[in-house]
């Protein structure tokens, strides 16, 4: 079998006429289920396609022994068979939990946590794990010590974070699936520039890694990164029979648009940077062609959602804290292991310690947001908010360099993501899905949320939206 590998003007593309051909992961798991291909020979070609795509991307971090542990689920599991991934902070049997970082020992795990459990429920076959920035607390792959992990669209550019290799992985055609998580917006974010589907679940939704329940603001939701509506649909519906969250309405199997919908739209961003004129633009394209199929579209603004700047300086003044808690728990404050840590997180623990007194105010400022972003869906009337995913287009590789002076790294990183982490505070869902392209032909997104318990909602949007305007893959 031989894998077309093309980096014309750095793009990086695996797709083939081999057993995985152009197929998503629901339509791979059909194949596997009538017999067309077998789980041996999709994981062969994932292998393959893997091996070809990552020398550029630098997406894998661990691999588990040739053809992965194979399915841990039974034969009419959703995605029997289906190559992927799963993300490097997640304990996964065989594989080392090395979270981003050099300074985490790389011993493989001896079991599979709560959530990888539920991610093999569902019938995918894990042949690695993807790289992701350190503790996952940027918002792309780059480091001090190692080469970045790139964006297979144009590999000058970033992959995005922290489900940075999982984002490459699925873009680029070598799997149909992978794992992420998401904190502050880390499906969404490389979702959004690899022009990818990424659902941020309710809070609770998905089985979680049991550390993150004691937290005074739990801001990470597991998912997947996919090609198409279907498969991210397909994969809540399967990690739901796996384990449900009775507290929430069940999100079910949705297989299509829905009812029309009362939608507000938000065109401003919470900081002071605002949101690229080149990011807003198609997603106000997409709001006229949602009108035209019936849905009412109502302008919203920060005033409506009652989120003013204050919520930024929050937000930073929690995200070091749990910094510290990570690199805490992960015994990387001991002598050996603090200097391996890249110069971000070390800034990070810093600026934490610096902002200890103010931590319990923005704590009960945080816990309060909740009930804001629900009672806006109420008194504004509407069923979801459609906005840019991003606040700027994706940056060049060294935009987000570790090692630049942290002020101006945070500043960098606040002007790209400064709509996503709202979602990770208020605990409601988030959708992103592909929504044109920048000057330099690199992709956008679109993101739809709402309140707690309608991922059915989100996911009837993103399919109008597919039908509207199908996503691209990097082959056409």
């Amino acid at each position: 079998m031989t894998i077309e590998f093309t980096h014309e003007s750095t793009r990086v593309n695996a797709f083939s006429d081999d057993a995985l051909g152009t197929l998503d992961a629901t339509g791979l798991a059909e194949m596997i289920a009538d017999g067309t291909v077998g789980v041996a020979e999709a994981a062969a070609a994932a292998t393959e396609r893997i091996r070809a795509v990552d020398p550029a991307t630098r997406a894998v971090r661990w691999w588990l022994p040739e053809g992965g542990t194979g399915p841990q689920a039974p034969a009419d599991a959703a995605f029997y068979g289906v190559p992927s991934a799963i993300k490097e902070n997640t304990a996964f049997a065989g594989l080392p939990t090395t979270m981003g970082s050099a300074a985490l020992p790389t011993t493989p795990a001896k079991r599979s946590g709560p959530v990888a459990e539920q991610f093999a429920a569902t019938g995918v076959n894990v042949l690695a794990s993807t790289v992701m920035p350190e503790y996952g607390m940027t918002a792309s792959a780059e480091f001090a010590d190692r080469a970045p992990a790139r964006n297979p669209w144009n590999t000058d550019y970033t992959v995005g974070g922290s489900s940075s290799g999982s984002a490459a992985l699925v873009a680029s055609g070598a799997l149909p699936i992978a794992h992420g998580n998401d904190g502050g917006g880390s499906i969404r974010i490389p979702a959004a520039l690899n022009g990818l589907v990424g659902l941020k679940g309710t809070r609770g939704r998905l089985a979680e890694m049991p550390e993150l329940k004691v937290l005074p603001v739990n801001v990470v939701c597991e998912g997947v990164l996919t090609r198409t509506v279907r498969d991210t649909a397909r994969y809540v519906a399967a990690a739901e029979r796996h384990r449900r969250n009775p507290a929430l309405p069940p999100v079910g199997h949705v297989r299509g648009p829905g009812r029309r919908r009362r939608i507000g739209l938000v065109t401003e961003s919470v900081t002071e940077f605002g949101i690229a004129a080149q990011c807003v633009a198609p997603v106000l394209s997409l709001a006229d062609e949602l009108t035209d199929q019936g849905h009412e579209i109502v302008e919203l603004s920060m005033a409506d959602l009652r989120i003013d700047g204050g919520f930024v300086d929050d937000f930073l003044h929690y995200w070091g804290l749990l910094a510290g808690l990570e690199v805490a728990s992960t015994g990387a404050l001991t002598p050996g292991r603090f200097g391996r840590l890249d110069p971000v997180t070390r800034s990070l623990l810093r600026a934490g310690l610096r902002s200890a007194p103010s931590i319990p105010g923005a704590i009960a400022r945080l816990r309060a947001v909740t009930g804001k972003y629900e009672r806006m869906f109420v008194e504004q009337g509407v069923d979801a908010m459609l906005s840019p995913t991003m606040t700027n287009t994706t940056p060049r590789i060294g935009h987000l360099d570790p090692n630049l002076p942290f002020d101006e790294f945070m500043a960098r990183t606040i002007a790209m993501v400064g709509i996503t982490p709202l979602n990770n505070v208020s605990g409601g869902p988030a959708i992103s899905v592909p929504c044109g392209s920048d000057d330099a032909g690199l992709p956008l997104g679109a993101q739809f949320a709402g309140p707690a318990g309608t991922e059915a909602v989100l996911l009837e949007l993103a399919y109008e939206v597919e039908e509207l305007r199908p996503f691209a893959r990097i082959d056409q």
